[in-house]
C-alpha cells in the first residue's frame, strides 16, 4: 500500500481560511454521513515540520535517531496533522480526491516518491472504508485545499512505516447528494443502493421515448454545470431495446463497476468530446444532481452504433451522478 497514491492526474490551487457554507462547492456536500473515522492527531506527528510554498515541493523534517529509527516509525495507530487548513468541503470517505503528494520513510525521513506540486502529475485516488481504510481515516474531516501530514504505523507490508504529506486540491462527492425530485411519466424508475448510492433501474412497462427526455431525480446544491465544462461523474448506460428486459437491466457501461473510478468528461461534442445526449443531460444541472436521460439515436451513436455493445439506431438510457466540476 506504500505507493497507492501514485496514480492519475488533475489540478487546482491551494486554498486557506475559514470554510463558508454559503459557497456552492461546500453546500453540495451538506448532509453527507462520513463513512470513515475522523482523523486523529498525536505527539509524534506533531513533531513533523513541513515548509511549503505555492507551486513548490514541500520540505519535510522530523527528529530521527542515530540508529536509523524515529519515534514516528513506532506509532501504533495512524496520526494526522493539519499543516495549513483549506476552506473547501470536508472529506467524508469513499470519495475521489485530487492530490499533490510527498511520501517518506518514517524511520529515516528519506523521500520515497512524490508529485511535482505544479499540477502536472497529480494523483486522483478513491479512499474507502474497506481496501484503503488507513488512508480514508487519515484524511476524513480534512478540508479541500488543506496541506496535511499523516503517518501510518509499520506493518508486515510496510516494515518501517510511512509518512505522507498531501495537498488536497479537489474533493469530489461520493454520489449524488441533494433534494429528491418527482419522476415524470415516460422514464423508468431508479433505485439506489443505500450505502453507496449506486443506481439501478426498475423494468419499465412502456416503450422507449422517440425524442430526448430527461428528469432530475436528485437536485444538487452545488455549482451550475455549463456546456463546455469539464466534469467528473458516476454513470450507468443501458441500451433500451434489449438491456431493460431484466428487472434492473444490465448496463453496457458503468463507472460504478469494481476497479473503476469516477469518470471525467468534457461537455463538448466532436473529437475529444461526448455524445450530444450526454451534454444535454448534464448541462444546466448542478453539482450533486442525479439525472436520468433517454437518448434517441440522433443524440447517441446514430445508425452506426458502437461495437460491440451498442447496435445501430439504439435508444440509450443513462443515469448520471454529477460529482464535481474539474477546475
Amino acid at each position: 500500500m506504500k505507493f497507492v497514491l501514485a496514480i492519475s492526474a488533475a489540478s487546482v490551487l491551494l486554498l486557506a481560511g475559514c470554510a463558508s457554507n454559503s459557497n456552492p462547492a461546500n453546500k453540495a456536500f451538506e448532509g453527507l454521513t462520513p463513512t470513515c473515522e475522523h482523523y486523529k492527531g498525536g505527539h509524534e506527528i506533531d513533531q513533523v515540520k513541513v515548509t511549503a510554498a505555492d507551486g513548490a515541493v514541500p520540505t519535510v523534517e522530523f527528529p530521527t535517531k542515530a540508529d536509523g529509527t524515529s519515534e514516528l516509525a513506532n506509532i501504533k495507530t495512524t496520526q494526522t496533522k493539519i499543516i495549513k487548513e483549506g476552506s473547501g468541503p470536508e472529506y467524508t470517505g469513499n470519495e475521489m480526491v485530487t492530490i499533490e503528494y510527498v511520501i517518506l520513510n518514517s524511520a529515516t525521513g528519506a523521500v520515497l516518491t512524490g508529485s511535482k506540486f505544479d499540477g502536472t502529475n497529480t494523483a486522483s485516488p478513491v479512499f474507502d472504508s474497506n481496501t484503503t481504510k488507513l488512508f480514508c481515516d487519515a484524511i476524513t474531516g480534512v478540508r479541500e485545499g488543506s496541506l496535511v501530514a499523516f503517518a501510518n504505523p509499520k506493518s508486515d507490508q510496510d516494515p518501517v512505516g510511512t509518512l505522507y504529506v498531501l495537498l488536497l486540491k479537489r474533493i469530489y462527492l461520493p454520489h449524488a447528494n441533494g433534494d429528491l425530485q418527482g419522476l415524470p411519466s415516460g422514464l423508468p424508475s431508479v433505485v439506489r443502493t443505500p450505502k453507496t448510492g449506486e443506481p439501478g433501474l426498475v423494468k419499465p412497462s412502456f416503450a422507449a421515448p422517440t425524442t430526448f427526455q430527461k428528469a432530475t431525480l436528485i437536485k444538487g446544491r452545488g455549482e451550475l454545470v455549463k456546456a463546455g465544462d469539464s466534469v467528473t461523474v458516476q454513470y450507468k448506460g443501458w441500451v433500451w431495446s434489449n438491456q431493460l428486459d431484466s428487472p434492473f437491466g444490465v448496463p453496457f457501461d458503468s463507472s460504478w463497476d469494481a476497479g473503476r473510478t469516477p469518470a471525467p468528461f468534457n461537455l463538448t461534442t466532436g473529437d475529444g468530446g461526448v455524445i450530444s445526449g450526454f451534454v444535454k443531460a448534464i448541462a444546466g444541472e448542478t453539482v450533486g444532481s442525479q439525472v436520468v436521460a433517454s437518448m434517441p439515436p440522433a443524440d447517441g451513436y446514430g445508425a452506426g452504433g458502437k461495437d460491440p455493445s451498442i447496435p445501430g439506431n439504439a435508444t440509450l438510457l443513462f443515469v448520471i451522478d454529477i460529482l464535481g466540476i474539474n477546475k
